[in-house]
């Protein structure tokens, strides 16, 4: 249980791939095969869970559970800096065979002061999932180590669909800097866009909401 209280805190850069270049895609996975280890092809659920009154999103709290084959995980991300494609949030992950978070699992010191785990447990409910396909490279130079991945799925919400194509980059070790200057040149290199707006974001706006969190 002691590992849980070690926040961690996810630094990434997220662009968007136009869905109708393929020359564009076709490019991008040529130079990842070439210049990063694969990691292999991974079918992802990712479940998203707040009041009904929506007070995690208020407090830019985002609460998921995701499943894959043969294990699953909880997850909050507490409110971070985003700037352009840039994004670094705290991040607490907790293993699960759930298919909905016992918020109890996370250390209570995360909580906004008026915030009970255990009330919320009686009141979170289901927002939105969404369902994607993730391919998984390991770019690495030097100190530097980035994980990469490709995401193509739907955001489901209310009977409501929105696709995703995204490339993100996360780091895994060495400098933030580092990072930087990769995403810049893939992005240069690739003609991608910012991704300025995080999966439950776009996820919040298809339920109907405004896309904080």
């Amino acid at each position: 249980m002691a590992d849980l209280k070690q926040q961690t805190v996810e630094i990434e850069l997220k662009y968007q791939v136009a869905r109708d270049s393929f020359d564009t895609i076709e490019n991008l996975l040529k130079w990842l095969d070439g210049n990063a280890t694969s990691g292999g092809e991974h079918e992802l659920k990712n479940i998203y869970f707040d009041t009904s009154s929506r007070i995690l999103h208020e407090h830019r709290i985002g609460l998921r559970i995701r499943r894959w084959l043969g294990g699953g995980e909880q997850t909050i991300k507490l409110a971070g800096q985003q700037q352009g494609a840039m994004s670094a949030r705290p991040e607490f992950n907790v293993p699960t065979e759930m298919l909905v978070p016992d918020l109890c699992l996370f250390p209570e010191h995360i909580w906004p002061e008026g915030l009970s785990a255990a009330i919320l447990n009686e009141q979170i409910e289901k927002q939105f999932e969404i369902i994607f396909t993730r391919r998984i490279w390991l770019y690495e130079n030097g100190d530097l180590k980035v994980e990469i991945a490709l995401d193509e799925g739907v955001i489901t919400a209310q009977q409501k669909h929105a696709d995703i194509l995204e490339l993100e980059l996360e780091l895994k070790a060495g400098a933030a800097a580092g990072l930087y200057e990769l995403g810049a040149k893939i992005e240069k290199q690739f003609n991608l866009l910012p991704g300025t707006k995080s999966k439950a974001q776009r996820g919040y706006e298809l339920h109907g909401h405004s896309g904080r969190g």
